[in-house]
Parts: C-alpha cells; sequence; structure tokens
C-alpha cells in the first residue's frame, strides 16, 4: 500500500482514554475521518501461535482533520482530547505520518523504541538496579544507556539496558521525597 505524503486535511495526535484506541479509531473512522492506530507485532516465537496486537503508541490515535474544526473529534466516545500548543491541534509532519504508516506496513516486526535524551532523569524498572533513578549521560544509539546514580552522595555509572528505563515523573519523586 503506498501512502501519498501531504494529500487531505492535516494529521494530529489525539490522547485517548485507556485501551480505547481501536475504539476511539472505530468512531472516528465512521464519521468519515482517516484515522492511523499504528499496531505493535512481534514474531511469535512459536510456529502457530497467534499473538494479540497492541498500540504502538498506547493512548493516542492519529487522526486527519482540518485543526479548525475539532468538535466531531472531541465529541467522540473515549477521546480526552488533542494535542494541541496554544490551543491550537499540533501538526504532524506529513514526513513521520508517511514514514510510520510506510514501515508499519512493510516490516514483520514493530516495536516502540525507547527515546532518552542525555541529562534527562529516569527511572530502572526491570533487573537488580530496579526502582533507582538516575540521569541520562550519553545514548550512543546502542541498546544500552549510561545512566548515573547517586548513591550516598556520591554519583556511580552503570550501564543499563535501554529496555528496563521509563521515564522519571519529577513530581512523583518530590514528593516522595518530602514525605520522608
Amino acid at each position: 500500500m503506498s501512502h501519498a505524503l501531504n494529500t487531505g486535511p492535516d494529521w494530529h495526535v489525539v490522547r485517548v482514554r485507556a485501551n480505547a484506541e481501536r475504539q476511539v479509531a472505530h468512531s472516528l473512522s465512521c464519521r468519515d475521518i482517516e484515522v492511523f492506530l499504528p499496531l505493535q507485532r512481534r514474531a511469535p516465537k512459536k510456529p502457530k501461535k497467534k499473538t494479540a496486537d497492541r498500540p504502538l503508541f498506547p493512548g493516542y490515535v492519529f487522526a486527519a482533520f482540518d485543526g479548525r474544526t475539532t468538535l466531531p473529534v472531541v465529541a467522540c466516545p473515549g477521546v480526552v482530547h488533542i494535542l494541541c500548543r496554544a490551543n491550537v491541534p499540533e501538526v504532524v509532519d506529513p514526513s513521520e505520518i508517511f514514514a510510520l504508516r510506510t514501515v508499519s506496513d512493510a516490516a514483520r516486526e514493530l516495536l516502540p523504541y525507547p527515546v532518552f535524551d542525555c541529562g534527562q532523569k529516569v527511572r530502572i524498572h526491570t533487573g537488580p538496579l530496579s526502582e533507582v533513578e538516575g540521569v541520562v549521560l550519553r545514548d550512543e544509539g546502542r541498546s544500552r544507556l549510561v545512566v548515573s546514580v547517586s548513591l550516598l552522595q556520591r554519583s556511580v555509572v552503570a550501564e543499563v539496558d535501554r529496555s528496563w528505563l521509563e521515564t522519571s515523573a519529577p513530581q512523583l519523586a518530590q514528593a516522595a521525597r518530602a514525605f520522608l
């Protein structure tokens, strides 16, 4: 399937309720709004095993519509809001939608890949350093990151698998420290 780069209305990101991505995509489609819901695909480990596709971006659906008329979108059951900047729906770069749709159609496997910026606060959710927070020192594009973790007012550097990391919620960490 080929996808044109920039035809029709602009693409926007729609935030939806938890686990409502398919419902919202169907409802928007019924309202003649073009929708794109990329799904994760994993190659089955066992030959006859069926895999359940999950949204690649949980809680989000891409929709093509005129940003000046958002009522048909926000009135849709399951929609939380449209991602905006200064109350104007943010437009997704058409080349990004094109690339995502093309890869989604052609790839045997489609999995999310975390992106972390240098200096970003992260929390380790798996492995021997589980629940430890740190700061990304560098990301060399490999499958591993180097993270600085402060222990006893000293820093140590540990190379950890990027799949173990998630972005840290600074306000939760500060609230927990204030409580102690």
